[in-house]
């Protein structure tokens, strides 16, 4: 039995509580300040506030003051925290952290490091190693997962990468059932690149979806068509970067953007304005009712980092139109229809 902490009560965090209890684990669940009512209604017997499931009886439930407790003799470390929260709980992680830790992120997007650069958040995790723990090794994990699916033991595929196979390895070892099927890599950056961007890219497929609303019939062959030029986008985003195609056309790319397509926030974002609001209108609706949308983060960052690669040669931003034009419609309010039919006018054109 191996003991596993997993960082953020939410829903991913806690729902991966279940492969690994299945597989004999011990698993501490801890939640951070924003989690205490999570954490208050487990304690109880009820089922999860997010995704109105129960956890199983053998989870180890932890508040926000029993860090220690919650990771005492845990070698293995699970984050799952929003992108813009990541750096800041792991920096409370680190000094229970020893030299054979390994540490797993189901965290999605992008974040700045310490020059200003936008970095992936595995790039993250490493800067906030002191240099006695630089060796630990980073583990992403990308693929179709949804977290109330993960509970009631929907069978999927996910991907768990890293430089270090052996940190692969030993992360299907200890999560992988007969449901929550687990393959190996060691493209941890076309991985993450995959398991920001097809958030952005999911946005898309959700205003296909609401423009049934403004015209009164559905439109799936946009929705089709947008899903293939994200999918060569993001081809283009990950090789750039240094990433491979393999994971764009795998479970990162394609799989986990056709399952964040089909439901979920990143597609309600995209059903609003597709159906007409003002983006800026949709995004302040949705902040107000405490939702977080992290394709909305996602599109900016993912635009910005593409200028810089475009500066530097790396990246033609002109062969990313669908990327450009999100964020034009989510930044600038573009209007949604006409946007995005130029894009694939541009796209049958160029």
């Amino acid at each position: 039995m191996e003991k596993i902490t997993i960082i953020g009560a939410g829903a991913m965090g806690s729902a991966l509580t279940t492969p690994l209890i299945e597989n004999g684990n011990e698993v501490r669940l801890w939640g951070t300040e924003l989690d205490g009512h999570i954490i208050d209604e487990l304690r109880k017997g009820n089922n999860h506030p997010k995704h109105k499931y129960p956890l199983l009886k053998e989870a180890k439930l932890f508040k926000v003051d029993e860090l220690e407790q919650a990771m005492e003799g845990s070698r293995y470390v699970i984050m799952a925290i929003t992108s813009d929260a990541l750096g800041m709980i792991f920096d409370r992680v680190v000094p229970y952290l020893k030299e054979d830790s390994i540490v797993a992120t189901v965290s999605k997007g992008f974040d700045y490091d310490k020059e200003g650069e936008i970095v992936i958040l595995p790039e993250i995790l490493k800067e906030k190693l002191p240099n006695d723990l630089k060796s630990i090794p980073i583990v992403a994990v990308g693929g179709p997962c949804k977290a109330n699916e993960v509970l009631y033991r929907s069978p999927t595929c996910v991907v768990y990468a890293s430089e270090d196979m052996a940190a692969s390895k030993k992360f299907k070892e200890l999560i992988a059932t007969e449901v929550y099927n687990v393959k190996t890599d060691d493209d941890i950056i076309g991985t993450e690149i995959c398991a920001a961007m097809k958030n952005a890219y999911a946005v898309s497929l959700g205003m296909a979806e609401g423009y049934k609303g403004i015209k009164g019939l559905t439109h799936n062959n946009t929705k089709s068509a947008l899903f293939t030029i994200a999918t060569e986008e993001m081809d283009l985003f990950a090789t750039a970067m240094g990433g491979s195609a393999k994971s764009v056309y795998g479970l990162p790319g394609s799989g986990d953007l056709e399952v964040t397509g089909e439901a979920g926030r990143n597609r309600i974002l995209g059903e609003v304005v597709g159906e007409g609001m003002k983006s800026s209108m949709a995004i302040q609706k949705m902040q107000d009712e405490d939702i977080t949308v992290e394709g909305y983060p996602a599109i900016k960052f993912g635009y910005n980092l593409v200028k810089n690669l475009d500066e530097k040669g790396k990246i033609d931003i002109k062969r990313l139109p669908l990327l450009t034009a999100l964020y034009e419609i989510l930044y600038q309010d573009a209007p949604c229809y006409e946007t995005i039919q130029k894009v694939l006018n541009d796209y049958c054109n160029s």
